[in-house]
């Protein structure tokens, strides 16, 4: 009996500490979804289509240490900010 009561309260904890589903909203032109244990730490992702067509997938974390964007096709990639030819200038000196 003890042993079937230990069973049952193991299967109880782990279903309470595996991530659920918090936000799950799919429309037209965009999708929201996360998971985990809401304000604790939770994960997700969201995305849209954007006017011109376009879509732009946002990933994300937030727990303990904020708000962070994990991966993103939102902003463009960044390059060198000098204008072209000025690298190579400093390179000659």
């Amino acid at each position: 009996m003890k042993v079937l009561l230990i069973v049952a309260l193991a299967l109880v904890a782990l279903t309470a500490a595996r991530p659920s589903d918090v936000i799950d909203i799919e429309q037209d032109h965009m999708e929201h979804e996360q998971e985990g244990v809401p304000g604790k730490a939770v994960e997700g992702e969201y995305s849209w289509v954007a006017p011109d067509g376009n879509e732009y997938v946002v990933k994300y974390v937030a727990d303990r240490n904020g708000y962070r964007v994990v991966d993103d096709n939102v902003l463009p990639e960044f390059r060198d900010a000098k204008p072209d030819g000025e690298a190579e200038e400093a390179d000659d000196e």
